[in-house]
């Protein structure tokens, strides 16, 4: 394969294992690859590169030699330095200007010729060979510009040729074009299963097509971000720092148009990290943009086309997601579990099933040059692939949901199949089974964010199942996703047993099992609580203790237990704070079966706060504590009466296997709790 890649794409393509551990990794690896390719044979390689890194090292101006290298110019009126160069056009002199990082010039005379030359000087510029010269005459708005570049020689390809590249791609397999996309992308495509090549060769899809919002959480050392700063310069990686709407969007000091009006792709790494200036505003701003690709900033609104990336760590347990985690968006930050936000994800990569990076991780044969591959994935967001085929397929909901397929969610699964079809069949060629495996890994990704957005609210959004039909073979399909059938663990009781009652608290923005062990033993009527039991628990415990004080005798508890016994009140999970008025009726109920000797069933779990009078008044977070009851096996919820109205506004499914029964007054709980008075 390697033979026919270089006999095809002449020019285009170089040995990926000649890339890595150059010496020089400060130079991008386009830079150092173009530089392979045009000066270094097979032959004698390591000669050839030598010359290279010498030549290199030698031209390459360093920080710290900004004012050298400008003083050396100056006093010889001639140097040749090896930099990125940028160039913008100034109408109001009309003149063309140059800027040169690297000698901390921004006003650098350039010739007209070389900018017709090379447009790509002004979009983000180009490495390469900058001949300078000095000449204090020259004189512009009456300040001195001395600084005048006369040549200039691109360390990148000038000129792409879209159609011929689309052209060749039936000269592959599809297997052979993968392994070659792979090893284009710095990797070797031997250590990996066809599924994890395919989820690399996702991360290019912000590349390739416009407006997409995917979102990557996996263990760490995948190389979530490794993509983007290699492969393209068209994408900006945001590292932790801090993120303005002026720096992303609009100044609206300056009208200058930020990152995502001049790139292809704006990378958020470490997003649970990121300091963002005002996050709620910057995330308003930023979900009207992920909507419709316009923003508003004052009394301008813009239209852009750049990409959202989201990257960030997330523990990983046997392959799967932490058990810890009860919907998979839990590592980003408060202000981004914004439901509206999060709805207009397009595709969640499932980074844990990425491998992490290794010594073996990197390519070890040809691949398209770095700088061609980024100028055709550049060139491919300005194809529409998906038009000629789209009446091949239709898109399903397979549950038959009331509330089916969503604007959203047609929408996503469709960006995401074309920019895999400009990747994979950038000719369109497509056969029925390739287009339903393209399909296939859309839904998947899209089926990842409204299983989460169904944990977090699923009074708003129920559970659904996408798929699609092929229309010719009539067939139907969908994914299959193990992370969703990851739970967390809870363990309810085997049996009825004396003292232990199952109570419902919300942690986050979903609910839990709090589960409760009460035990009377003789003493001197102390109250122990045990297990992190924070101050408002505590005092709802104070309230139970009072109210079986007051109404001892209804309850059948002698009047001198509050003499005679103390009563241990454990909260499991030790380590973890509880907090919170809602415990209340579960914890009278377990004091009460303590003091009496009378099993709680097990399937029972219960939520309310208590008044001293014995009243159950109602909590918040309804709906995320029978969610929790539902997940972890509970057969009936006791909540109060006022909480039913919104309990009952649950999907159905949730509704036909749980009982909820409202209660008003503690003595019902009582009776519904203990095993013999029910």
């Amino acid at each position: 394969m390697n033979s026919k890649l270089r006999e095809i794409f002449r020019g285009k393509i170089v040995n990926k294992a000649h890339t890595i551990n150059t010496g020089v990794d400060e130079f991008p690896r386009y830079v150092l690859e173009y530089l392979i390719d045009n000066y270094c044979s097979e032959e004698t390689f390591q000669a050839d590169m030598s010359k290279v890194v010498q030549r290199l090292k030698s031209s390459f101006v360093y920080g710290a030699e900004a004012e050298k290298i400008r003083h050396f110019i100056r006093e010889n009126r001639h140097h040749s330095i090896i930099a990125n160069l940028e160039t913008r056009l100034v109408e109001t002199e009309d003149k063309y200007w140059a800027t040169i990082s690297a000698i901390n010039e921004s006003f650098v005379n350039i010739p007209e010729t070389i900018v017709r030359q090379y447009p790509m000087l002004l979009s983000g510029g180009m490495w390469g060979t900058i001949e300078l010269t000095y000449d204090e005459t020259e004189v512009h708005n009456k300040k001195i510009r001395p600084f005048k570049i006369t040549e200039f020689t691109p360390f990148q390809v000038s000129v792409i040729n879209l159609d011929e590249y689309i052209d060749k791609r039936h000269e592959f397999t599809t297997d052979e074009w993968i392994d070659i996309l792979i090893n284009s992308l710095g990797l070797n495509p031997q250590t990996m299963n066809r599924q994890q090549k395919l989820l690399y060769i996702c991360r290019c899809i912000p590349l390739v097509e416009t407006n997409v919002n995917l979102i990557e959480l996996g263990p760490r050392e995948t190389g979530k971000t490794y993509l983007y700063r290699n492969v393209s310069y068209y994408a900006h990686v945001l590292s932790g720092g801090k993120a303005t709407p002026s720096q992303l969007f609009i100044n609206l000091n300056t009208g200058k148009i930020g990152e995502v009006g001049t790139r292809d792709a704006v990378v958020l790494d470490e997003i649970a990290n990121t300091d963002f200036t005002d996050p709620k505003s910057l995330v308003s701003i930023m979900q009207g943009y992920m909507q419709d690709a316009r923003f508003s900033r004052g009394k301008k609104e813009i239209l852009a086309f750049a990409s959202l990336v989201f990257v960030g760590n997330l523990d990983v347990q046997s392959n799967l997601p932490h058990e810890k985690y009860y919907h998979l968006f839990e590592p980003l930050p408060d202000y981004m579990q914004v439901i509206a936000f999060l709805d207009r994800i397009h595709a969640y990569l499932p980074g844990w099933l990425i491998p992490k990076l290794t010594p073996g991780s990197y390519a070890k044969d040809y691949g398209f040059i770095t700088d061609y591959f980024c100028e055709i994935m550049h060139e491919l967001r300005k194809k529409d692939l998906l038009s000629d085929i789209r009446s091949r397929f239709e898109l399903l909901d397979l549950s038959h949901s009331s509330q089916g397929l969503s604007g959203r969610d047609q929408r996503a699964i469709i960006k995401t199949t074309s920019g895999l079809l400009k990747l994979l069949y950038p000719d369109g060629k497509v056969k029925d089974e390739e287009l339903e495996e393209l399909l296939l890994i859309s839904c998947e990704m899209r089926q990842r964010v409204r299983e989460q957005l169904h944990l977090m609210a699923p009074g708003e959004y129920e559970r659904v199942k996408l798929g699609a039909k092929i229309v010719a073979s009539n067939k139907t399909f969908s994914p299959s996703l193990p992370d969703s059938e990851r739970v967390q663990r809870v363990s309810l009781p085997a049996k009825p047993s004396v003292g232990e009652v199952i109570g419902l608290a919300v942690e986050g923005d979903h609910g839990c099992i709090l589960h409760f062990e009460m035990q009377a033993t003789k003493g001197s009527g102390r109250i122990v609580p045990l297990g992190s039991i924070q101050r408002v628990m505590r005092e709802s415990i104070e309230a139970a203790a009072q109210f079986i004080r007051a109404k001892h005798e209804d309850l059948g508890i002698t009047a001198e237990w509050r003499d005679n016994f103390d009563v241990a009140i454990l909260a499991t999970y030790m380590g973890i704070p509880k907090e919170g008025p809602s415990a209340g009726i579960a914890l009278v109920t377990g004091i009460v079966s303590a003091l009496k000797g009378i099993p709680v069933r097990n399937d029972l779990a219960m939520t309310g706060e208590i008044t001293i009078m014995g009243k159950v008044l109602p909590v918040g977070g309804i709906q995320q504590k029978i969610r929790a009851a539902y997940d972890s096996g509970v057969k009936e919820v006791l909540l109060p009466a006022d909480n039913l109205k919104e309990a009952e506004s649950l999907p159905a499914y949730i509704l036909d296997k749980i009982k909820i029964t409202p209660i008003t007054e503690v003595q019902e709980v009582i009776k519904q709790a203990l095993v013999n008075e029910s």
